[in-house]
């Protein structure tokens, strides 16, 4: 008998911290091949406690340290680079992980407050489609 482990939880798949979709500017400062020093405002499109994935128009390599800002809160990290991704539009997916783990570096504002709706669906209250609700006693309107 085979048993399948489920894709999460395969190694590969398994992450340190949450990945958060958050739009976040970002100052990259980095060394060229050429030993110039280069400084890309750019974003972070995910984020974790332990990296982001960044899209930069500077080239980068692999296992390349650059140092990444947060202007928010004006902190500024040491991060490699762990991968170089498809390019779209002249900016490159890169992932980055910090050197040190730092969460809260990205002061991703938390979830809003969930609706009553959306409390009732997770309950599993739903209403069927197209119901409405009339109070008793209360005439409807033609």
């Amino acid at each position: 008998m085979t048993i399948l482990i489920p894709q999460d939880l395969r190694p590969q798949n398994r992450r340190r911290s949450k990945r958060i979709l958050s739009r976040v500017p970002v100052i990259v400062r980095l060394r060229d091949a050429g030993k110039q020093s280069l400084a890309e405002k750019t974003e972070a499109i995910i984020v974790n406690d332990h990296g982001a994935l960044i899209l930069l128009a500077a080239t980068v390599k692999v296992n390349q340290i650059i140092r990444i800002e947060n202007p928010n809160v004006r902190e500024e990290l040491l991060c490699r680079v762990t991968s170089v991704g498809p390019t779209f539009m002249g900016k490159t997916q890169v992932g980055i992980e910090f050197i040190v783990p730092t969460p809260g570096f990205w002061k991703v504002p938390a979830k809003p407050k969930e609706s009553k709706d959306s409390e009732s669906a997770r309950n599993g209250k739903k209403e069927p489609v197209g119901a409405t609700k009339v109070e008793v006693g209360s005439a409807a309107k033609k």
